[in-house]
This record gives structure tokens, C-alpha cells and sequence, in this order.
């Protein structure tokens, strides 16, 4: 057999482990054909190859939607779409890629145990990932493939999702060296899968316990989640009349006194709230039908020193007697999407649509009231951000709003990927987490991860749930990737520790 089907099957089955898929439950094997290729090549470049193999194989499966967002919403040329794709793709991959190789350099090195470090110098690379480049692109981090087992994501309360992805990584890494070692080493070749059961039987006994608890969180207000499916596509009038009288005939819809917030999603905007008197006039009306008042996704604009206006991507918290309470400026902001990155040098690349392009990145991570209470907004792709939305609990935020447009990616797996991340974002922080989608899906998230209520995907529909408020700060939240960091350390330690072996010969 070939020895790079080795890295291709990994590839497959990390692919199949997230959704649409859902096959979660090989998260714990994928990885064991990609580590035993780890152990057996014969270089550093041909390791580099296969986890850049694995990386590919996965990516392009996973990220199947961006050719299509990039050709009908920027305009792109079918076959450009596809050429930037690619080139994506191949960068994307160089992050396994260098796991893996790093990892057999240690090999090289030090000796065949070091390929037990390969848990840490993954998320060594899921760290690098999720700032590098141009921000940053954490979207398919390895523990998101647990998300529907609750048990398995609560500690992530304390290490943030780098822990889940930690676990995965030891039980692939365990049994792989079990493989290559249970008849040279015997009884010893088992202590790394011992090890593994018992960190893996703690994870249950703490996320049974943690469920226990925060499964039990107050929620005595409700929410109203209105998810109007508007699209850029629509024709003007249509586009218009949605987003005019759309959301005003679905909150006619509710019960009286059946919601005490009202949250519309990130959508396009035909209307600014800052100088269309009418628009926002119709929306402090609306907010003054309920308690807790009005969340909404809009445009907010400044004029600068040098004349300038700035354009910004914001959440408007309008107060139940209808006043302003405040504004939140995106700071996260998508790249090639709402800003270029690097813009004198990319001087010829545009954005993925005029019709959100050119946006300012907000300064401040503000945090705003609900009647009366600390609360915080992340816009869309923000929420993919485990540090910055922490941030903001750290801050004091009791409750995260997440207003986000999905649209862009049509009916694909990009959504349910989207919801996946989100719920992991309430786990580590212990907070409901109330996202407003405008074409779905739309949910309330229990502080467990437990969606208590949730939407279809491409519908106009309500979405209805319980939540409160929680004071208390997680470890996660208080101080931030400390696990993560520790393997950074680990890793850095042993390269250095490294650089005193003497290296092999190579093919």
C-alpha cells in the first residue's frame, strides 16, 4: 500500500467528522493513519507533504461553499474563484503540515517517544491558525467535531475548544503508538492509552457534573430571534419592503407579552438607522413593545477629522423606553469580504461584495446593557473567535448576542459549521448565547451548549427561547488560552531541547 493513502484517509475522515456529515465519532480515530505515516516516512519533507495532503484533502471537502460565495457575490470569474480557492486551500494545509513535520523532526532528533508530543504541537498550530493570517481563520479547529456530545466539551470552561481538541489528538496519538509499539515495547507500549483513559474518564465525570450544574441556570426572560431570510439577491422592491416591513409584521405575529427582547439578525441594509427618520422611528416603536428593548444589525457612520466618513458594521441596543443605549463597532471584520488586508499592496483585489465592502474595524470591546444588565454583541464571524469573545465576559458581558448573516453561504455545510462554533463559545464562557440568523440558523444556546431553541435554514421564521443572565466568570473567560499557551511552551521546549541531537540521514 501507498504510504501517503495514509495522510489521504485522515483527510477523509476529519471530513467526515464535522458536519453536514456528522460523524463525530470518528474525530477519535482520524488521526491514527496520518500519525503512523508521522512515524514511518523516511523525511521531514515527505512528512510535510502528507500532513499538507491530509490538510488538503480535508479543506477542500469542508470549505466546499467559498467558490460559489466568491463568484456570486464578488462578481469573480468562475475559474478565478476556483484559483483563489485553491491557493486557500494550499495555505490552509501548511498548518497540519508543519505539525506534522516538526513532530518527525523531534523523531529525528530525540527518539521515537517524541511522537507522543504530537497532541501539543497541534494545537500549537490550531493557535497559529486562529491568528494567522490576516486574523485568522479558526473555523474547523478538531474539537468543533464534539459538539453534539456534551460531556466530551464542557471542560472547555477552563482550557476554551484547544482542550477538546487536545483530548482528540491524545486518544488518535495513544492508540497509533499502541499500534507501532505493542509488540517491541509490551506492557509499556499501553501506558500512553491508560494515561489517555483515565484524562478521558475525568473529562466525563467533570462535564457530568458541569452539565448538572449549569443545566440548571436561571432563564426567566425570553427572547424573540426574528429571522427575516433576506438576500442580496431579492429584487430592490423586495429587499426594500423585507427589510421596511418585514420584521415589523413578524413581532405583530408574537403574542403580546410573549417575549421580553426583541433581536433582528445581521442582513443587508437598505436603511440607516442614523438618518432615516422614519426607519428609526418604526424601530424605537418596536422596542418600546418590549421589556429588554431591541437588538439590531445596521450600519453606523462617522465623520472623520480629514473629512472622511467611516463606515461601520454594528449592533444598535435600543432600550425598552426606545432611547439608544448604545452602539458596538465590528472589530473582527472578514477579510477580502468587509476590508482588504495589506490594502497598498493588494491595491487590485476587491472586496467580496459592494454590498459590505470597505468597512472600518471598531476600536473598542464595548459592553452594553439590557435592561440594565452588562451585555455584549459579536457580529457574524466573530463568533469563530474563542479570545475575543471571551473578552468580553471577562469584561463583565452577561449574556452574548450574536447577530449573523449566513446567506453567503447558501445551503451548504458553512451554517451548521457557523452553529457548531457558537455553541462552544457558550460552554467556555458559561453564558446563553442568543444568535439571530438571518437566514438561519437561529438559536438560544444554554450556557451546557445545549441549543434550547432553534430555526431552520433558509426560512423566515421566529425563534422563541429562555435565557438570563450569569455573573460568574470561568477560568477561560478570567485568563484566557492558558492551556493553550502551556503547549506552546512544550513544544518550544523540546525543539530547543532538539537542537542538542544528532539528526539521521534523510532519503
Amino acid at each position: 500500500m501507498p504510504l501517503f493513502l495514509l495522510p489521504a484517509a485522515s483527510g477523509l475522515l476529519l471530513a467526515a467528522a464535522f458536519p453536514r456529515a456528522n460523524q463525530a465519532w470518528l474525530g477519535w480515530a482520524a488521526w491514527i493513519p496520518l500519525i503512523l505515516f508521522v512515524a514511518g516516512a523516511k523525511s521531514r519533507r515527505a512528512v510535510f507533504f502528507g500532513g499538507w495532503l491530509a490538510g488538503v484533502i480535508q479543506f477542500f471537502i469542508l470549505l466546499r461553499w467559498m467558490p460559489e460565495v466568491m463568484a456570486s457575490y464578488g462578481g469573480m470569474p468562475s475559474f478565478l474563484s476556483w484559483a483563489a480557492y485553491a491557493l486557500l486551500i494550499a495555505a490552509l494545509a501548511c498548518y497540519p503540515a508543519a505539525a506534522c513535520a516538526f513532530t518527525r523532526h523531534l523523531i529525528f532528533r530525540r527518539g521515537e517517544r517524541y511522537l507522543l508530543l504530537f497532541p501539543f504541537i497541534w494545537i500549537v498550530m490550531e493557535l497559529l491558525a486562529s491568528v494567522t493570517p490576516f486574523g485568522g481563520f479558526p473555523w474547523l479547529l478538531a474539537g468543533y467535531t464534539q459538539t453534539r456530545f456534551l460531556p466530551v466539551i464542557q471542560f472547555a470552561d477552563v482550557t476554551g475548544i484547544y482542550g477538546v481538541s487536545f483530548l482528540l489528538l491524545c486518544v488518535n496519538t495513544a492508540a497509533a503508538w499502541l499500534f507501532l509499539n505493542r509488540k517491541k515495547r509490551g506492557r509499556e507500549a499501553y501506558i500512553p492509552l491508560l494515561a489517555t483513559g483515565a484524562l478521558l474518564a475525568g473529562v466525563f465525570v467533570y462535564g457530568q457534573i458541569a452539565i448538572n450544574r449549569w443545566g440548571k441556570s436561571e432563564a426567566p426572560f425570553q427572547a424573540a430571534l426574528l429571522q427575516g431570510n433576506l438576500s442580496v439577491d431579492d429584487s430592490y422592491d423586495a429587499l426594500h419592503e423585507k427589510f421596511e416591513q418585514g420584521y415589523l409584521r413578524m413581532a405583530d405575529s408574537l403574542a403580546p407579552g410573549s417575549a421580553d427582547i426583541l433581536i433582528l439578525p445581521e442582513s443587508p441594509a437598505p436603511k440607516l438607522f442614523q438618518s432615516d427618520e422614519w426607519y428609526r422611528r418604526a424601530m424605537e416603536n418596536l422596542a418600546r413593545r418590549y421589556p429588554l428593548g431591541l437588538v439590531l444589525s445596521n450600519i453606523y457612520f462617522e465623520e472623520r477629522q480629514d473629512g472622511d466618513e467611516a463606515y461601520f458594521n454594528s449592533a444598535f441596543f435600543i432600550a425598552g423606553d426606545g432611547s439608544l443605549s448604545g452602539v458596538y463597532d465590528k472589530i473582527h471584520l472578514v477579510p477580502f469580504g468587509e476590508y482588504i488586508p495589506l490594502k497598498k499592496l493588494l491595491f487590485f483585489a476587491e472586496t467580496v461584495s459592494s454590498e459590505i465592502g470597505g468597512f472600518s474595524a471598531g476600536g473598542e470591546l464595548r459592553i452594553l446593557t439590557l435592561g440594565g444588565r452588562p451585555a455584549n454583541a459579536v457580529i457574524c464571524f466573530e463568533a469563530v473567535f474563542p479570545d475575543l469573545v471571551r473578552r468580553f465576559v471577562a469584561r463583565g458581558s452577561q449574556v452574548i448576542v450574536n447577530l449573523t448573516n449566513d446567506g453567503w453561504y447558501g445551503v451548504s455545510a458553512a451554517p451548521y459549521h457557523h452553529l457548531e462554533i457558537a455553541r462552544l463559545r457558550a460552554v467556555e464562557n458559561r453564558r446563553y448565547f442568543l444568535r439571530a440568523a438571518n437566514t438561519g440558523f437561529s438559536a438560544v444556546i444554554e450556557p451546557t451548549g445545549r441549543i434550547a431553541a432553534s430555526t431552520g435554514l433558509a426560512s423566515e421564521a421566529i425563534c422563541l427561547g429562555w435565557f438570563g443572565f450569569i455573573e460568574e466568570k470561568t477560568f477561560y473567560s478570567r485568563y484566557g488560552n492558558v492551556f493553550a499557551w502551556l503547549c506552546v511552551i512544550i513544544s518550544a521546549a523540546a525543539g530547543i531541547w532538539a537542537m542538542r541531537g544528532n539528526d539521521k540521514p534523510e532519503d
